[in-house]
């Protein structure tokens, strides 16, 4: 017998084969390490969906099925017994631990990023899809024809105002009663008749009476302006502006939440709905694809392997979920001999 560089035996062919080197050690600890770990990825890639028991039976039957094998591989190659039998076994619990690895790997690659790209992305596209029917309801003609109603009214109800208490002349004088026309012609309906002070009475009188008087203006406003056509969609493009500023902050906060996405996309689609059925126009919008976040599920993680959603996560958890399970056969194949034993 001939020592290497090593300084291991070298086992010449026909001798019995040595067993026990550090090199077995070394093999047990690799395998144990890969088995063990292999075991704790594919409970962490089952328990997305089944419950945390059948999980765990599973990754122990494959941890233990691959520390098994990994043995039975080493001693057919030392024996020369034949790899088929070992590799087909082994090929058997790879499917299930490679399926439950890649899912957990990928998972844990983009669990901490994926939410708030896809939130960051589904904020673009509701900013700028709900800036196209804000403009759309902006350009509206009973909503044009409304704001320049509403202008004028609020012009003539200040000047009413102004008129009543100017010192110089006070009370529902004959300027006064013009400007009270204007704003009920604007309103659409004449208002309860007010008896109002005489021009000598003090200017507090005048003050009281153009606070009651603008007071009765208001109540009849709202009465007025609420069944005009463009009060629905004014109130929708209230309601956008407001979803819009919740948004925004929550993107400005980096406040990331799937379910935020989620009542994002939702209420995109809804106040399209509303402001196609309140327009009585068609308005093309972009959809909100709030199911690239959606991840842990094997459902989940292959849908965003077909639409190849982060392709360096997807090339990394093929990659170590692979390397995870052959790297201990591996060494059995390239290291162990049926005649000499390093």
């Amino acid at each position: 017998m001939s020592e290497n560089f090593l300084g291991d035996v070298v086992t010449r062919t026909g001798d019995r084969p040595r067993t026990g080197t550090y090199f077995d050690v070394i093999f047990f600890v690799i395998v144990l390490l890969a088995s063990g770990f292999s075991s704790y990825t594919t409970y962490l890639g089952f328990s997305y969906d089944i419950p945390a028991f059948m999980a765990f039976v599973l990754a122990a039957i494959i941890g233990l099925g691959l520390f098994a094998i990994n043995f039975l591989i080493r001693d057919a190659r030392r024996e020369d017994t034949g790899l088929t039998k070992p590799f087909i076994a082994f090929f058997i619990v790879f499917v299930f631990s490679f399926i439950s690895n890649t899912n957990a790997i990928y998972t844990f690659f983009l669990e901490r990023d994926i939410v708030g790209q896809t939130q960051e992305t589904a904020w673009r596209v509701f900013d700028s899809e709900s800036a196209k029917i804000l403009t759309e309801i902006d350009n509206n003609e009973h909503v044009r024809q409304f704001e320049t109603r509403r202008t004028a009214f609020e012009t003539a109800r200040r000047n009413l105002e102004q008129q009543i208490t100017d010192e110089r002349n006070p009370g529902l004088g004959t300027i006064a009663r013009v400007h009270l026309g204007t704003v009920e012609t604007l309103l659409g309906t004449p208002l309860t008749p007010l008896q109002p002070p005489p021009p000598t009475a003090p200017m507090a009188s005048h003050r009281a009476y153009a606070t009651k008087l603008d007071g009765l203006i208001e109540q009849q406003a709202r009465g007025a302006f609420e069944n005009d056509p463009a009060t629905p969609m004014l109130k929708l493009s209230q309601k956008i502006r407001k979803l819009h500023r919740f948004y925004e902050d929550e993107i400005r906060r980096k406040a990331y939440d799937s379910n935020t996405t989620d009542l994002m996309k939702r209420d995109l689609n809804q106040i399209g709905v509303e402001a196609r059925n309140l327009l009585l126009k068609e308005i093309d919008l972009q959809d909100i694809n709030n199911t690239s976040d959606e991840i842990g599920s094997f459902q989940y993680t292959w849908t965003n392997f077909l639409n190849w959603i982060s392709p360096a996560a997807i090339i990394l958890s093929i990659l170590l979920g692979t390397l995870l399970d052959i790297l201990a056969p591996l060494f059995s194949v390239l290291l162990y001999r049926s005649d000499v034993v390093f």
